[in-house]
């Protein structure tokens, strides 16, 4: 297709670039409202027209100097071209227009939270061998080249730390041409590290590995599941009352300061009941933990070790925690009838099944907690349909310089 001239007039909900072209919208990477740009124009695999911007004729007053040196070649973040103040805007903008989709109005936005960089604790860094050198870091934007990355933005110093001092030890598992991911998760003050990509890993590198005091957990995923090569300790977390030792690779939000933000917003929406409750995709009980606060505590998750775990932790309390697939045996309203209050937190394709039950029920509280508005809004569609009110609605951006964004919302039953 002929190089253009484009001008950007808005931003797709996906943090790109939209210009109007003869054939309809083109997408463009990392440009921003009021951009003139020079590009070549191509069709992605799915048939969707992109722009890669050869030249900038005139920058957007919207625009910021990214903070990070390797944005540019980084594909991990999207946004730090934006001026805060626009970014800001356009991730409530995107929330409110996810829900004005759908006819949903909150009676109440609660303010937002934006948190800021450096304090992620989970990342997954790939590992490749190009021309006999390890190159280890992350995949640039819609490729498979992996770009080194020997500082960033948004992870946690001291998982960056780690990730520079282990290269040297790590160069001799891959092959060239070979790609390993290596996942990171802080637990307290120690590390887990999860390989994917390996048949197994030498006793000498094992050995080397456990004996750095920050880590404490080394493991092999492969097609089998998870093995456990090495742990040093159990690696526990607190969720309110409850101290879970947790399982390899267990989900954690990806940041502390998100995780308490999350929680906030929940009990401040418990506050002042008491009774029996519900956790739907309860994890290893981020929500169940705090829960307990206010009575008893009915945890439902598919993953059989998060459960197994959150029943050790939970015996001593008032939790029942029960294994469960709830999108292919959603609890029916009937079930959600015997509960006081449910909080749900589904993964991004969201719980329509569920909601729909839940719809049906009597409970007089039900909490979403969701990182993808799109499906908040389309669940959320059928609990007012069933008779409830979204009472408030809250942003919490742990997300930083990406298009994705947590909403919490509460909804109340109303009477007929």
């Amino acid at each position: 297709m002929p190089r253009v001239r484009l001008t950007i007039t808005q931003l797709g909900p996906k943090g790109d670039g939209i210009a109007e072209g003869i054939k309809g919208p083109i997408f463009l990477e990392r440009t921003a409202p009021g951009d003139e740009v020079e590009a070549d124009i191509f069709r992605d695999d799915k048939g969707v027209l992109r722009g890669e911007v050869i030249k900038f004729h005139s920058l957007s007053p919207l625009r910021s100097t990214p903070p990070c040196p390797h944005y540019e070649i980084c594909g991990n973040c999207t946004l730090q071209h934006l001026s805060q103040e626009f970014y800001q805007n356009w991730k409530q903008d995107l929330v409110q227009e996810a829900l004005l989709k759908w006819g949903l109005t909150p009676k109440t936005w609660l303010p937002p939270i934006f948190l800021k960089g450096q304090n992620r604790r989970r990342a997954t860094f790939s590992l490749t061998r190009k021309k006999g050198r390890l190159v280890m870091g992350y995949y640039q934007r819609r490729s498979k080249t992996i770009s080194p990355i020997p500082s960033c933005g948004i992870a946690s110093p001291d998982l960056i730390d780690l990730k520079n001092w282990l290269e040297p030890f790590l160069s001799p598992l891959v092959k060239e041409g070979q790609e390993v991911d290596l996942f990171f998760q802080k637990i307290g003050d120690s590390f887990e590290l999860v390989f994917s990509g390996l048949p197994s890993l030498s006793k000498i590198i094992l050995e080397e590995l456990a004996s750095l005091p920050p880590i404490g957990r080394v493991s092999l995923k492969t097609d089998r599941g998870i093995q456990v090569l090495f742990q040093k300790k159990n690696l526990t977390t607190q969720f309110g009352r409850l101290n879970v030792s947790l399982p390899p690779a267990t989900f954690l939000q990806p940041t502390e300061e998100g995780e308490r933000a999350l929680v906030s917003s929940v009990v401040q929406a418990i506050k002042g009941r008491t009774g029996a409750f519900a956790d739907l995709f309860s994890g290893a009980g981020t929500f169940s933990g705090p829960l307990l606060d206010f009575g008893a505590v009915s945890a439902y998750e598919s993953n059989p070790h998060a459960i197994r775990a959150l029943k050790e932790a939970g015996k001593n309390e008032n939790l029942n925690a029960h294994q469960r697939d709830l999108f292919v045996h959603p609890l029916s309203s009937r079930e959600i009838n015997r509960f006081d209050g449910v909080v749900f937190d589904p993964p991004r394709a969201g719980c329509l099944e569920q909601a729909k039950e839940m719809a049906r029920s009597l409970c007089p509280l039900l909490i979403g907690v969701s990182c993808n508005p799109a499906t908040f809004a389309r669940d959320s569609h059928q609990l007012i349909r069933g008779g409830y009110r979204l009472e408030s609605l809250q942003l919490i951006d742990q997300f930083l310089w990406s298009h994705h964004v947590e909403v919490v919302g509460v909804f109340t039953k109303q009477k007929r």
